[in-house]
């Protein structure tokens, strides 16, 4: 049960961010942000629908299928803007000839930004998720507030994030962030520093994180890279934590609408003495026009296991996207 639980987590959370810092300037529009410092600055006006389907196969455990339906938009001018989000994942077990639904995940988001004058934007984020799992129900409760100080095409600041992780149990702790970055017609580049406090009722470690990204269009093309670098304690006072992910794509417009978009994405996740290393390929094809656009994506588990009580578990996994998005 142990290693199901585990290999869940891992595997059957597919939500994709992008920017934490500065506004997406993805030439697909559709992009969503993971904080409202992005989006405080943000003035795109966009809405995308996606599809997902999934399996996983889980050496001696299971083999899990998943499907994922997302719906997100924003709107943007000079003083508001506001991003939002609803996601609904349920995974299914298969342990021959029994098909079981082991997850149910809910998930909305709402971002919103203030722009007063141009020298100072404010932000505010919501995020809270439902997970059935394993016959429980865990509401996870997030909110945010930043500050973002924009000089020139710099900009620079924080934010503050409340995060109750677990409904069934007391406690909470604090994500605290420091970062800045640069923004214009064709590159998008930031970076920050993360402390997550620790919590003694939630039995949770103080952690910190580094992350680095950014964008360049050049031409018919455009790269795409972040890299993030976490560490600290599992547990109160004892226990270890790290992760790490690195993911770069490259699209490139073949003709006036259509495009090609081959990616590259390593995780690595360490608590205690469990582990697990993926490294994911994928390949997006799309069509661009008008405003509108649409994707079809791939992406196939190149390498995966898992490492629980010096036991080495292999993974397969592989998923299939369509999305659809117009930029107003």
């Amino acid at each position: 049960m142990k290693k199901q639980i585990f290999a869940l987590s891992l595997l059957l959370s597919s939500t994709a961010f992008a920017n934490r810092v500065m506004p997406e300037i993805s030439k697909d529009g559709k992009t969503r942000h993971s904080s409202s410092m992005a989006v405080a600055n943000d003035r795109r006006q966009f809405f995308n629908t996606q599809f997902e389907g999934g399996s996983a196969e889980i050496q001696d455990i299971d083999t899990l299928d998943s499907s994922d339906f997302d719906i997100n938009g924003a709107f943007g001018n000079r003083v508001f803007s506001a991003e939002f989000s609803y996601n609904d994942n349920v995974g299914f077990a298969q342990t021959r000839p029994i098909i079981t639904e082991v997850s149910h995940n809910r998930e909305v988001v709402l971002l919103m930004g203030f722009r007063p004058v141009d020298l100072v934007s404010f932000g505010f984020g919501y995020r809270n998720i439902e997970r059935d799992m394993q016959n429980k129900n865990i509401n996870t409760f997030e909110v945010e507030a930043s500050t973002m100080f924009n000089i020139n095409r710099v900009s620079f600041g924080g934010a503050y994030k409340y995060v109750k992780p677990n409904s069934q149990r007391h406690g909470y702790y604090a994500d605290l962030t420091l970062a800045g970055g640069y923004l214009d017609e064709v590159l998008s580049a930031e970076a920050g520093l993360s402390v997550k406090t620790k919590s003694q009722e939630l039995n949770r470690g103080t952690r910190k994180e580094f992350f680095i990204g950014g964008t360049r269009k050049y031409s018919n093309l455009e790269f795409d890279t972040d890299f993030e670098y976490e560490s600290g304690d599992n547990g109160y006072e004892t226990g270890d934590y790290k992760r790490m992910k690195f993911n770069f794509d490259l699209e490139v417009l073949y003709t006036k609408y259509l495009y090609v978009t081959p990616g590259i994405e390593y995780r690595n996740l360490e608590i205690n003495n469990s582990s697990s290393e993926q490294i994911y390929t994928s390949v997006d094809f799309g069509y661009r026009e008008a405003g509108m656009d649409i994707t079809l994506a791939f992406d196939y588990l190149a390498d995966g296991n898992l490492e629980i009580a010096n036991q080495d578990i292999k993974l397969d996994q592989y998923r299939v996207t369509l999305g659809m998005g117009y930029q107003f």
